[in-house]
């Protein structure tokens, strides 16, 4: 499955790291296999996310939440909803076009029923600087190209939704799109 999006995000400085808020239009394209059939697709929908880079560990974390909805080239309805996860270690922050590699969970609904995957997605980014809306921030604005892997199972342990930097709305919108069941 692929996914295109474009947004922005918004850093500010926290203590000992740079935190970011990060929204963005997205449509997803591709084909999943559903009963015995392959299911393809092309919908639109929205991002949420947050993003942590420590100043002294020199790592970077990053969670983006999604929900898009439409219909399959066949005229069905189907809706899907995903976190994306993200964690790397490097001296440089990431750089515009630099691939970066990630988990990911997402349920999928189609004639009536949630199906679950989990797998892998790599993608990249390019984007610039924006005048910024919010004093003492950053902004960018730029575009993401993303391709995810998955196969029916649970919810991967690899997605911590316990690091301390995480906002209380964030985590509301995590439960919101319940992509636990």
């Amino acid at each position: 499955m692929g996914v295109a999006g474009t947004g922005t995000l918004v850093a500010w400085l926290s203590g000992l790291a740079f935190e970011a808020s990060i929204t963005a239009e997205i449509q997803l394209t591709g084909d999943v296999l559903l009963y015995g059939e392959s299911v393809s697709f092309s919908i639109e929908g929205r991002a949420c996310g947050f993003g942590v880079r420590g100043i002294v560990t020199l790592v970077s974390e990053g969670w983006i939440g999604y929900t898009a909805a439409g219909n399959t080239s066949d005229g069905e309805p189907i809706e899907i909803r995903g976190l994306l996860y993200v964690k790397r270690q490097s001296l440089v922050p990431l750089q515009a076009n630099d691939i970066f590699v990630g988990v990911q969970h997402a349920v999928l609904l189609f004639r009536g029923k949630m199906h679950s995957f989990c797998g892998e997605f790599s993608g990249t980014v390019e984007g610039a600087l924006e005048p910024s809306e919010m004093p003492g921030t950053i902004q960018l604005g730029g575009s993401a190209t993303i391709q995810m892997e998955g196969d029916l199972s649970g919810f991967p342990a690899t997605i911590p939704l316990d690091h301390p930097a995480l906002p209380p709305e964030f985590l509301r919108y995590v439960v919101d799109l319940d992509v636990r069941t």
